[in-house]
């Protein structure tokens, strides 16, 4: 075989690989509210930083299960059933971090009615 086929299949393979790899390499992006963005207490911040971290495991386990059963490496039932449990534990994921996050937004309201209050009477 000549080099020019060994060339053309080298450039296939690398461009099909790059399709395929380039949404599973893809990071999720991060709302202000995930880690790495302290606003409440030790407590809630651990919480959040632990709940986001599971819910980016759930995302990415629905992302796998997704690319396996296009792959038909799994039945339908199978499938159906563990993307049900996998998108019921982010919706469960996500509703903690909305409550805390709404905690967080209690609280600081609560402060900035405090400070204001200071001022006027200060």
């Amino acid at each position: 075989m000549s080099s020019g086929f060994w060339i053309l299949a080298v450039l296939l393979t690398v461009g099909v690989g790059s399709i395929i790899l380039f949404p599973l390499l893809q990071r999720v992006p991060r709302p202000a509210s995930a880690p790495g963005h302290s606003r409440g207490t030790a407590r809630q911040n651990q919480a959040l930083e632990a709940l986001w971290t599971e819910k980016y495991r759930v995302l990415r386990a629905i992302r796998d299960l997704d690319l396996d059963y296009d792959m038909d490496k799994l039945p339908d039932s199978t499938y159906e059933v563990q993307r049900i449990d996998l998108i019921r534990l982010a919706v469960a994921v996500t509703r903690r971090i909305d409550e805390i996050e709404a905690e967080i937004a209690s609280q600081d309201a609560r402060l900035e009615a405090l400070i204001s209050t200071y001022r006027k009477t200060g």
